[in-house]
């Protein structure tokens, strides 16, 4: 895995720092995505294991080098040599794969021999690297300086020559052979965007599109995960079957499990004094119930996201959430009546709230009923919906919607 591509151009107003690290998670990603389109493939039994033999490998099958690169993939282009170098490990089993792939964003350069790689025959392929490196020999020889001006430093090979030397070996010569049988070069592979894009159309067309981003997200954390790394870099066809399960049964169209809710962030998000003057607030302040307002506000609030949300999808109708709600409404009227017969006869202000309270804090641990089918509807979700019922404005005074258990 490697990358050239230019660093983006620093922002108004901002200097460009000499060490931004961007475009190295950029290039993890896209070898990440590489690696999700081969797990794709998987047979029952078979693995795919991340950088430990190299970039992407499947034993027995492809090891396969990924290069997110802008420039042209030319004749003494390191991408080539570092990857020939590679296989030619005195510790890489090249025997046990079908393919050994050079996987690259470039394109072939105009003048470069190695056009027509894949077609070539193994020896045809040696011709075209020999042909290549008494090229770089050639060139070398005739730039080598004078005595007089000698430069120790200037005479010292390149990296690109380094690496055509070590390939070139005659010592090497039967294990490049190996290598060549089996070698493929895949150019002009798409850039990591489009890569993406095609991710989206190909694979989640059943998953509701404001997930696709979640579905990814989810699904490159898990392909990077500490349990994974840890492990050794292996993805297993289970391990991976079993996440895609997951996911999809999470962010699918239609989908039969009460979808996730980051509960977290949208706690973070809660201004209590913006909240205090709100009408579902009132009414809990009116039984004395102000410790209960955050909590209150976080479940109003995945109860309106996760409306939205599915709304948004096309996965839910306004007649779905009314019916809902106005079953919610009606349940709640009738143990609201019921809980202020008990209170008959009681007429002091603290224990009227007290019992309030408890009316309160027992109609929030009630048994949730599925929203819409939903499997596991969260009770986060269904008090979020006594409170957006407590903050709707009835022109029906008997349908108004109270925690207190007296009338005014």
């Amino acid at each position: 895995m490697d990358t050239t591509q230019p660093a983006p151009a620093a922002a108004a107003g901002d200097s460009q720092l000499p060490f931004d690290a961007t475009l190295l998670f950029k290039a993890l990603q896209y070898q990440l995505l590489v690696a999700v389109d081969y797990c794709y493939a998987l047979q029952p039994g078979q693995c795919l294991w991340l950088e430990v033999f190299g970039d992407v490998t499947v034993p027995g099958v492809s090891q396969t080098e990924v290069k997110l690169y802008t420039d042209k993939l030319t004749d003494s282009h390191t991408n080539l040599w570092n990857t020939l170098k590679n296989w030619l490990h005195e510790n890489f089993d090249r025997a046990s794969y079908q393919s050994l792939i050079l996987l690259t964003t470039q394109e072939f350069g105009a003048q470069t021999l190695l056009k027509g790689w894949n077609e070539k025959s193994p020896s045809e392929r040696l011709e075209v690297l020999e042909t290549i490196f008494a090229a770089a020999q050639a060139a070398k020889k005739a730039a080598k300086p004078t005595s007089k001006d000698y430069d120790s430093d200037a005479a010292k090979p390149s990296k690109a020559q380094s690496l055509q030397q070590y390939v070139m070996a005659t010592e090497r010569r039967a294990d490049l052979m190996d290598v060549l049988e089996r070698m493929r070069i895949t150019t002009g592979a798409d850039s990591l965007e489009l890569r993406l894009e095609k991710f989206v159309t190909s694979n989640l067309k059943i998953i509701r599109p404001s997930k696709c981003q979640r579905f990814i997200d989810d699904l490159l954390g898990f392909m990077s995960s500490t349990e994974l790394v840890q492990k050794g870099w292996k993805v297993t066809y289970e391990a991976f079957t079993n996440k895609l399960t997951e996911l999809t049964k999470l962010h699918m169209k239609h989908p039969t499990t009460f979808p996730p809710v980051d509960v977290a962030v949208l706690k973070k998000s809660i201004d209590i004094e913006q909240i205090k003057p709100k009408l579902f607030a009132r009414k809990i302040v009116e039984i004395g119930g102000e410790h209960q307002l955050k909590r209150a506000a976080l479940h109003r609030l995945v109860a309106e996201t996760t409306i939205s949300d599915l709304y948004a999808d096309g996965e839910l109708f306004k007649t779905d959430v009314d019916r809902y709600l106005n079953n919610h409404l009606e349940r709640h009227l009738y143990g609201r009546e019921s809980a202020m017969l008990d209170c008959s006869g009681i007429y002091c202000t603290t224990q009227l709230k007290t019992q309030s309270m408890k009316f309160y804090l027992d109609q929030h641990a009630t048994d949730v009923e599925q929203f819409c089918g939903l499997e596991s509807t969260m009770t986060e979700f269904r008090n979020g919906i006594y409170h957006m019922l407590a903050d709707d404005v009835s022109g029906d005074k008997d349908e108004e919607f109270h925690w207190r258990l007296w009338n005014e």
